[in-house]
């Protein structure tokens, strides 16, 4: 369990410095990032929506209130660099090394956090009558 925990922990505090790094190169480097939109064929709106929705991305996997909704985060973030990995590799501009990078750190944080959730419901549950089982 303890493992289980610290994996969770290294995979996401990576997961979230790439993601950190990125809207903070969004906004230093907002010219070439605007440029790289254009030859990807994005409006360069776009980078603000994505720099917020990541942000909020990342609070809402911290709190990890509504596990509903952390769904939505993580599948948000892993079709937002799958995209732009592929868009990256349509235009053969790089290959895309750190989107896939974020989505190998993004699986492992996913699928660590639902075996952290269903054991930590499991010894919840422990001790307490099944009634199903009786009917």
């Amino acid at each position: 369990m303890n493992s289980q925990k610290s994996i969770y922990y290294i995979a996401l505090g990576l997961f979230a410095v790439a993601v950190i790094g990125s809207i903070i190169n969004s906004i230093v480097n907002f010219d070439e990032i605007s440029t790289t939109f254009v030859k990807l064929g994005y409006p360069v709106y776009l980078i603000h929506i994505l720099g917020v929705c990541q942000s909020i991305g990342l609070l809402m996997i911290f709190t990890n209130k509504s596990h509903w909704s952390l769904e939505w985060v993580y599948a948000g973030f892993f079709m937002n660099y799958t995209l732009g990995a592929i868009a990256h590799l349509a235009i053969k501009d790089g290959n895309g090394a750190s989107a896939v990078i974020c989505i190998v750190l993004l699986f492992v944080t996913y699928i660590q956090s639902k075996k952290i959730r269903n054991t930590n419901n499991e010894l919840a549950d422990f001790g307490k009558p099944n009634h199903a089982k009786f009917v």
